[in-house]
């Protein structure tokens, strides 16, 4: 027969082991929150990080915008500057060696130095032609008269030409139309 000590020992052994596993599970548990705690930290950082990332992306995008706004018409300046220093040499040159040739020659200069940029700028010209169908989204009807020998709705003068930037009219040509 076993004596009262051996019972208890036998008794104590399996208290022994779950007090062992008792202490893994929470260190376990301590090492879990750790864990947690961590990740949620690393986690809390990278949100604050993309978030200052977006807020410096947005900054940067709204400058370049506006930088874009204010600078958009550089380009343009750039082409026009040559056509304005020329008519200011023309404007300062003695009236005495001016002839109607060389009058004449400097506008046709001008001119092209101007359908040029107006060419670079995607900018073209609204010409209709006497006869040619009126068109409300191309031309504006400045006057309306009445010719039975001629078709209804048709250009019968072409006032000023119109201009087209790219498709969109930024200056319809002024026409005066048939209305019979």
């Amino acid at each position: 027969m076993k004596d009262s000590k051996e019972v208890k020992e036998e008794s104590n052994a399996p208290s022994k082991a779950t007090d062992k596993q008792g202490d893994v599970d929470a260190k376990d548990k301590q090492e879990d929150e750790k864990s947690w705690e961590e990740k949620y930290e690393e986690t809390y950082d990278a949100l604050l990080r993309a978030k200052a990332e977006v807020e410096n992306i947005k900054k940067r995008s709204e400058k370049e915008v506006s930088n874009a706004y204010k600078f958009s018409t550089e380009s343009l300046f750039l082409d026009l500057i040559p056509i304005y220093e020329s008519l200011e040499l023309a404007v300062t040159q003695d009236k005495k060696n001016i002839n109607a040739e060389n009058l004449v020659e400097a506008n046709k200069l001008l001119k092209n130095m101007f359908d040029s940029l107006l060419q670079k700028n995607s900018l073209e010209v609204i010409s209709p032609s006497e006869g040619d169908k009126f068109d409300p989204n191309l031309h504006q009807a400045i006057k309306t008269s009445k010719d039975d020998k001629k078709e209804n709705n048709t250009i019968q003068e072409v006032l000023q030409k119109g201009y087209k930037l790219i498709d969109r009219v930024i200056k319809p040509a002024l026409v005066i139309v048939i209305k019979n």
